[in-house]
């Protein structure tokens, strides 16, 4: 009887280590790569670009504004859920298009890429979610419309950010996808300074707001 319960003690002590290293453990290269595509392809979602058959309008009618929030609202469904595409779908993403002080200068946001600039899987949760630290670049290419030859002309892409704010991702797999379920800024939720990360040095610095 001392036996069985010493060799069950042994059992439960050993899976109970095997759960401690596999929650360490980094996944394999291709899941890793999956989910920087998964983090990159869900920051360019959240932003809009002017329609390609509304390039010689300066403003965007109601339809066409729907249309763009709808496509948005489908695609921003596919890469994230829970809190993190809530809090993506609050973000009026057509009133900031229409904002865009491009569009003051004459230069219409034409495409829209997210840039890893930094990617850090931290930890598994005993769930089966990954805990990812990484920071975004955000690049935009504008361009000009030309009414004479209806082309847009002069194509501009953003000049690469030195300093991209740090943030940690919760990210879970759904069947063969992964998924953007949390996003919290590195820092500023137990209310110190964010972090950013400086891609010209390596370093990881705060806004202390001086």
């Amino acid at each position: 009887m001392h036996g069985q319960w010493r060799f069950a003690v042994m059992v439960v002590a050993a899976l109970v280590v095997a759960s401690a290293v596999w929650t360490w453990l980094p996944p394999d290269d291709g899941t890793q790569a999956a989910i920087r595509d998964t983090i990159a392809r869900f920051e360019s979602a959240k932003w809009l670009v002017w329609p390609s058959d509304r390039y010689g309008e300066t403003d965007l009618s109601a339809p066409t504004r729907e249309r763009l929030e709808d496509r948005r609202h489908r695609e921003l469904m596919t890469l994230a859920e829970g809190a993190a595409l809530e809090d993506a779908l609050h973000v009026d993403a057509v009133a900031a298009l229409l904002r865009s002080p491009r569009l003051r200068d004459g230069r219409l946001p034409v495409s829209c890429r997210a840039d890893v600039v930094y990617f850090d899987v931290r930890r598994r949760t005993l769930r089966g979610e990954l805990l990812v630290r990484a920071a975004c670049d955000i690049v935009q290419t504008t361009g000009r419309w030309n009414p004479r030859t209806g082309e847009i002309v002069d194509l501009a892409e953003d000049e690469p950010s030195t300093l991209c704010q740090v943030f940690d991702y919760t990210l879970v797999q759904r069947g063969n996808a992964w998924r953007v379920v949390a996003k919290e800024p590195v820092g500023s939720q137990d209310g110190g300074p964010p972090s950013f990360y400086d891609r010209s040095t390596g370093a990881f610095v705060q806004d202390t707001g001086t």
